[in-house]
């Protein structure tokens, strides 16, 4: 009754498959953006990630007018992990692998395993339970 995980040849290639999708969809010219004289243009669904990118690390102000015509202003932080994120890609450097989903496991949880399995590769000794 257990699923049969994809092999790992199958995974790559899926994610090949889908890089290349993402790439090419990121060429397409669907989105605009304002330019220096307030006028909109049309750039590519990347160059629009790459700008949004860059409002959130440096923090931006958003002016909303309520029903009663009043102005309300929300003023957003820079946020670190973005500028981190930014400067990493203009250095060069890979971008950290994250697992969603999956728990770190504790030191401890760590420890106890490898003893666990040299005990049991020492003596033939099954401690696992």
């Amino acid at each position: 009754m257990s699923e049969k995980k994809p092999d790992k040849a199958h995974r790559t290639r899926a994610g090949q498959l889908l890089s290349k999708w993402l790439r090419q969809i990121a060429e397409e010219e669907t989105e605009f953006v304002k330019d220096d004289n307030g006028e909109d243009r049309m750039v590519t669904k990347a160059e629009a990630i790459a700008r949004l990118m860059w409002k959130i690390a440096l923090g931006y102000t958003v002016e909303e007018r309520n029903d009663d015509g009043t102005i309300t202003k929300t003023h957003y932080a820079p946020n670190r992990a973005m500028m981190n994120l930014l400067l990493d890609r203009i250095e060069g450097r890979a971008p950290v692998s994250t697992e969603m989903g999956k728990k770190k496991q504790s030191v401890a949880d760590k420890i106890s395993e490898q003893g666990a399995k040299r005990i049991k590769d020492a003596g033939g000794v099954d401690v696992t339970g």
